[in-house]
């Protein structure tokens, strides 16, 4: 047929959906609706001849013909070739895959044999691409003569790539096809194009030598694909290299009996059982990381259920409802968090299918939520990304709108014209099905017409009027109330409690500000913490060394106690995880000990560069280190103003570079407006 490859996808689509509205088709094929419109003209054009058409009411568009000419379309459309169906976005993101899993430099040539495309169009989707991985954290080098490749850690590449699956299509659609309850010939020649039949098979055989529990589908998706990246590395000879000391822990932990049964699993499918690639499926097992969260943590002083407790008392400041003591709450959302912290560290995300209606139900409630956990985490160079913090915000939801919905009394009228004795058998069954602490008024309806007020909700034998000031929800029954009568008396109910509920969570005041009140001894407290900020330069050396020396620092200064201890910390701090903000060469190092006199933050420029850990296993260039110290039971506005200094440096570009380059007058100004906040 001579069609363009969109005009392939548009019939592809509205015969597989039958029927589909302009809006909707645009967005799925990311073009105009005037685009729609003429390639719906040049369709009908082409099919005049063939009795086909697409037809067009009210905005909704169908293909209409015989059934016999339809289903030769159907089939006709089934053997275009798959690159032919897809979009723009798709385009991107098929050739950015190859980029990333590719052990070689790439061709544009190749690209544009591939997608039949000419190389003019695939340089300027290289230019997006670049852009795309540029957020990832990766480089794209581009050279005439030379080809196109990707620049960064193999971790993170596959880190990125599984970002890009996600992207690719929505996670719905992901799991009908690796399930095998839907055909989707996009997936098919995008999986079957990157890693192959033999590839998906074996991943989805590893995943089963796991112990069968429940499990979460996106967390089983997440470890399928990170196995599928693994295996198709391994049948290239490419496998992933990870520091020794990484390797060991992983498989001295639980996961041991794993790996074993994992090697001995690749060696009869004649796989190399590389040490390596064996300890990163094994961290990527479904709902079950094996490296904890609180290990990140030994030894400085705090634990995950801590950091939880400020997560929630800093939610609890904003809502005005006594969440931080909630010990259920606390356990669960601290079991989140302990995933989320070990995701965070690794660089692995996580696709939350329902964000969007997180985003929309909780609404202020998800920006609480996501402030608090900067506040608290930013300090430990933690971010969470929109997925984990709805999450979390759907377990703190979930708590909210249960208490709501078991503590809410409502208010019950009965009207009744046939007589007290009447009412009165009505009043007894509703007490049967209302809670002690629910209100059931009886009255007449002659005394409600005379003077009526709003409840909850009114039960009547008669039908009754009501005005539009009046909100009550109103059921007419019979006098014996039937079975019928009873259910619809619990549903109403139960709709009514449960809009109170998600009603007290859409009316939150604004989570902009987390100001906590404090006296005299709190404001003395940041008084002195803005007085002894220090802008140091100190010579390079091993990490070691330069920590020794801004450590006696502080001991001479009567900041801290022991230095030798402090020195210990942070070493410490430095080995659980990513000291480094990304992109910044700012590295945050804060610990909380009662070796420390009072808080203290300080800004200690390099005389040079150091290499340092980054997210995951990256390497990343840092001079400069900003210093933050807290006791172990430090006062919450303390805390607070830290965490608003550790998030500045996220999303205020500006403050890692007056830090790094400023006078300290320019870093005193910032640090005034921070603390100020």
């Amino acid at each position: 047929m001579n069609l363009s490859a969109r005009q392939v996808l548009m019939l592809r689509l509205l015969l597989k959906f039958g029927k589909m509205d302009i809006e909707t088709l645009s967005q799925k094929m990311e073009v105009s609706e005037r685009t729609i419109f003429r390639e719906v003209s040049s369709i009908n054009e082409y099919f005049q001849k063939k009795q086909i058409c697409i037809s067009m009411k009210k905005s909704i568009l169908t293909v209409d013909g015989t059934k016999k000419d339809i289903e030769k379309l159907q089939y006709l459309l089934l053997e275009i070739p798959g690159r032919f169906l897809l979009t723009p976005k798709q385009r991107i993101l098929f050739i950015a895959s190859q980029l990333l899993l590719a052990d070689d430099v790439c061709k544009s040539a190749f690209f544009s044999y591939q997608l039949g495309i000419t190389e003019g169009a695939v340089s300027m989707l290289m230019n997006h691409i670049e852009q795309w991985l540029r957020g990832k954290g990766l480089t794209l080098h581009r050279k005439r003569g030379y080809g196109i490749a990707v620049d960064g850690t193999e971790w993170t590449k596959r880190n990125a790539l599984v970002t890009l699956i996600y992207e690719y299509k929505p996670i719905d659609q992901l799991l009908a096809f690796f399930y095998g309850v839907q055909d989707d010939q996009v997936l098919q020649y995008f999986f079957n194009s990157q890693f192959g039949k033999h590839t998906l098979q074996t991943a989805k055989a590893i995943l089963d030598l796991v112990p069968q529990k429940q499990t979460d589908d996106i967390i089983y998706l997440t470890s399928l694909l990170h196995t599928m990246i693994s295996v198709k590395k391994m049948l290239a000879g490419c496998p992933i290299s990870l520091p020794e000391d990484f390797v060991r822990k992983v498989w001295s932990l639980e996961s041991h009996d794993f790996c074993v049964k994992l090697q001995e699993f690749l060696n009869q499918q004649g796989l190399p059982a590389n040490d390596y690639e064996i300890a990163y499926i094994a961290v990527h097992l479904p709902a079950n990381y094996r490296l904890e969260a609180n290990r990140r943590f030994q030894g400085l002083n705090v634990t995950v259920d801590s950091l939880t407790k400020e997560v929630l008392e800093e939610v609890q400041a904003v809502l005005k409802n006594e969440v931080a003591h909630d010990s259920h709450l606390l356990t669960s959302v601290s079991q989140d968090l302990g995933l989320a912290i070990y995701r965070a560290d690794m660089g692995i995300h996580i696709k939350n299918s329902l964000l969007k209606q997180v985003q929309e139900h909780y609404g202020v409630l998800f920006k609480t939520v996501d402030r608090a956990c900067k506040l608290v985490f930013s300090k430990y160079n933690l971010q969470f990304s929109p997925d984990e913090i709805g999450v979390i915000t759907m377990e703190i939801g979930s708590a909210l709108e249960t208490k709501s919905y078991i503590e809410r009394s409502i208010s019950i009228l009965i009207v009744c014209p046939n007589g007290l004795f009447a009412s009165h058998i009505l009043y007894n069954k509703l007490k049967n099905i209302a809670r002690v602490n629910d209100s059931i008024t009886i009255a007449s309806l002659k005394e409600w017409s005379a003077a009526p007020r709003a409840y909850d909700l009114i039960i009547s034998t008669v039908a009754i009027q009501l005005d539009n000031r009046n909100n009550s929800t109103v059921l007419v029954v019979s006098q014996f109330l039937s079975d019928d009568d009873i259910a619809r008396i619990h549903k109403s109910i139960d709709q009514i409690r449960s809009q109170v509920g998600n009603t007290s969570l859409q009316w939150l005041p604004s989570p902009q500000s987390f100001k906590a009140p404090y006296g005299v001894l709190e404001k003395k407290l940041i008084d002195d913490m803005f007085c002894q900020l220090t802008l140091r330069t100190i010579p390079i050396g091993t990490f070691t060394d330069m920590i020794q020396k801004i450590s006696e620092e502080l001991s001479q200064n009567g900041i801290v106690s022991k230095p030798e201890e402090i020195v210990r910390l942070i070493l410490q701090r430095e080995k659980t995880g990513s000291v480094v903000i990304p992109g910044t060469h700012v590295s945050l190092l804060h610990v909380r000990s009662d070796l420390v006199s009072t808080p203290f933050v300080g800004v200690y420029r390099l005389q040079g560069e150091t290499i340092m850990r980054g997210i995951g296993f990256a390497r990343e260039p840092v001079d400069t280190f900003l210093i933050m110290l807290a006791r172990s039971k430090e006062s919450p506005v303390i805390l607070e103003k830290m965490g608003n200094i550790s998030v500045a440096l996220i999303e205020d570009q500006e403050f890692t570079e007056i830090l790094r380059t400023g006078s300290f007058e320019e870093i005193k100004k910032k640090f005034m407006k921070i603390l100020a906040e």
